[in-house]
C-alpha cells in the first residue's frame, strides 16, 4: 500500500497542492457572487475531506487530506497575482499535472482512485451553486484530460 514515504518532498507537495489548485481553478472560471463562492468553497472542502470512492488508495488519500485541507487558497492565488484568468487557470492545471506525474510511480489502481478523487473535487465545486456553468464544464473537461480519466 502506497503512503507518504513513496514520494519525494516535491512530489508530495504536488499531491497535496492539487486539491486546492482544482478548487481555485473551478472557482476562478465561474461567474458568481459571494454566496456562490461560499457554497463552492464549502463543497470543495467537503469533497477533499470526504472522498466519495473507496479503494486501494484510501490510506494515501487519508494522508493527503489533512495537508490539503490545511493549505490556504490565497497563497496559491497570490502566486498568480496580476495574471489573466486564462494564465491563472493554466498555471493551476499545471500544478495538477505535477500531481499526476507524481502518481505515475504507484500502482495503477491507486493512481486511478486518487485522480478520480481530484476530479470529484472539481465536480463538487462546479455543482455547488446553481448547476455547472458552460465555463465550468469546459474546465472540467480540461481537468479530466489532465487527470487522464
Amino acid at each position: 500500500m502506497t503512503d507518504r514515504s513513496s514520494f519525494t518532498d516535491a512530489q508530495w507537495h504536488a499531491l497535496t497542492d492539487a486539491p486546492v489548485a482544482i478548487m481555485l481553478a473551478v472557482a476562478f472560471v465561474g461567474d458568481h457572487g459571494p454566496i456562490s463562492m461560499l457554497k463552492e468553497s464549502t463543497a470543495g472542502a467537503k469533497a477533499i475531506a470526504r472522498p466519495a470512492h473507496s479503494g486501494p488508495a484510501d490510506q494515501l488519500i487519508a494522508e493527503i487530506v489533512p495537508e490539503a485541507a490545511a493549505k490556504e487558497a490565497r497563497h496559491d492565488a497570490k502566486a498568480h497575482k496580476g495574471a489573466t484568468p486564462n494564465v491563472v487557470v493554466d498555471g493551476l492545471l499545471s500544478d495538477v499535472a505535477a500531481a499526476v506525474d507524481a502518481l505515475a510511480g504507484i500502482p495503477a489502481e491507486e493512481s486511478a482512485q486518487v485522480r478520480q478523487w481530484y476530479y470529484d473535487i472539481g465536480v463538487a465545486v462546479a455543482s455547488a451553486s446553481k448547476g455547472i456553468k458552460p465555463s465550468e464544464q469546459e474546465l472540467l473537461d480540461r481537468l479530466r484530460q489532465a487527470l487522464d480519466l
